[in-house]
């Protein structure tokens, strides 16, 4: 800035002209004002300054609780460019013969640096497993925590081998889904469980644990390590009910999957295609009927009406049963925030259907179901879930009704749940003979 006394004129450039001076506004002589370049507003500079070393701050946070390298870095460098425009900086730099001016330049230059200099990445930790056993009559077979695993099969030595990119499980628990060349009912296709906690802290904990080595019994549907049982199927929902906190997970901010529960198809759902999956759910062909399975899981509310229509025409049919409640549990259990539109699909007699595929004597299909009304929470399940309760013979089937009237039933006024405890107590109602007292009852219910 210039100073000029009184008097004298103003000093002038080579090229003749006056240089420009910075006047103090009237009433002010001792504050002078800012002269944006360019006449740029000077409340969207000290905006850009701003803005920019939040974006800096942010990035080396992040760069200090070592999240993703690049986005760290490339954080910091758009905040150090947003500064530098902002200051109207000329700011360049020349090595070598090459030469570079400018804000953004120089925000590009400073990214490249970081990602170069950055502390290195850290070495994946893969966990290699096998699986030995009987697969004469397998014909697919899926290890799945959040997603399935890297899984190739050795014909040659019936071993399944498998991959984990990790040492930490994703999921609560993990499933192996056994489609089978077999075509009786119950044999056609079957689910197996293992605790993701116990899993973990036996194989996956210890810093040389990268080889797992198991032993699937195909006969008696189960995965054992000598005589430990790792996975084995569930005919019952008691282990969920047990580990059900209703606590959802808070993910930070910074993580990209705060914004999405899971894959989902968001386009309109096409009734063609969708009565072309259903009917190849009942393709002899194992692998049709599993990506029909799965592709049907993926559709969303909007799929539910006709997939229920399918159910009540066709409930009696294995497969359909099979397909239509795989695709339900596993539509609910990734978006548990559409449990309501899921609902809205499902007509008031379909419960009947629902409660009596989770008292199914594939237990597989009464998983499947129980657990699927058991996450809805829909009261319409109560009376249902009542009837079938009390003519249970088996245990399983009668826990899986009372878990199931548990949670649709939760918002129900006081006294219903009364006469529902004293109507499911009585003796003279019901075959049932698991739960005769009440105070049993209740610990169940915790109502």
């Amino acid at each position: 800035m210039a100073n000029v006394e009184e008097g004298a004129q103003p000093e002038e450039h080579i090229d003749g002209k006056p240089a420009e001076v910075d006047e103090a506004p009237p009433g002010n002589p001792e504050k002078k004002s800012i002269s944006a370049e360019n006449n740029f507003p000077a409340d969207l500079v000290r905006l850009g300054i701003g803005v920019g070393i939040l974006f800096v701050v942010v990035g080396i946070i992040l760069l200090v609780l070592d999240r993703d390298r690049t986005f760290s870095a490339l954080t910091i460098c758009v905040g150090f460019g947003l500064v530098l425009a902002a200051f109207g900086s000329k700011a360049g730099g020349a090595w070598a013969g090459w030469s570079a001016t400018g804000a953004g330049a120089m925000a590009i230059i400073l990214f490249l640096m970081l990602i170069q200099i950055g502390p290195p990445k850290k070495e994946i930790d893969i966990v290699r497993g096998r699986l030995e056993g009987d697969f004469s009559k397998v014909a697919d077979l899926r290890i799945i925590d959040e997603d399935p695993l890297y899984l190739y099969r050795d014909r040659s030595t019936s071993t399944l081998k498998f991959i984990m990119l990790e040492k930490k499980l994703r999921s609560a628990r993990l499933t192996i889904q056994v489609d089978t060349t077999e075509f009786d009912e119950t044999k056609q296709f079957f689910k197996l469980m293992g605790d993701a906690a116990t899993i973990q802290k036996a194989y996956l904990a210890s810093a040389e644990g990268n080889f797992i080595q198991w032993n699937f019994d195909y006969a008696n549907r189960r995965v054992m390590d000598g005589n430990k049982v790792i996975f084995s199927e569930a005919g019952t929902i008691m282990s969920l009910a047990d580990a059900d906190t209703r606590v959802v997970k808070s993910l930070p901010w910074w993580s990209m999957a705060a914004f999405a529960e899971t894959d989902t198809l968001t386009a309109p759902v096409s009734p063609l295609e969708l009565r072309l999956l259903m009917e190849q759910l009942n393709s002899d062909d194992t692998y049709i009927r599993r990506n029909a399975r799965d592709y049907l899981a993926i559709m969303g509310p909007g799929a539910v009406p006709l997939m229920m229509g399918e159910l009540r025409k066709n409930f009696r049919d294995y497969r359909t049963r099979l397909g239509i409640t795989y695709a339900l549990g596993e539509m609910l259990r990734a978006q548990p925030s559409s449990s309501k539109q899921i609902s809205e699909g499902i007509q008031e007699a379909d419960f009947q259907l629902l409660v009596a595929a989770a008292s199914d004597e594939d237990k597989t299909i009464r998983y499947q179901a129980a657990e699927f009304l058991y996450n809805l929470q829909d009261p319409r399940a109560v009376q249902p879930s009542i009837n079938a309760a009390k003519e249970a013979t088996d245990e399983g089937v009668a826990n899986n009704q009372i878990l199931i009237l548990r949670q649709s039933g939760s918002s129900l006024p006081c006294s219903q749940k009364g006469n529902i405890v004293r109507e499911l107590s009585d003796p003279s109602t019901n075959l049932n003979r698991t739960f005769k007292d009440p105070s049993s009852l209740n610990r169940v219910l915790k109502w």
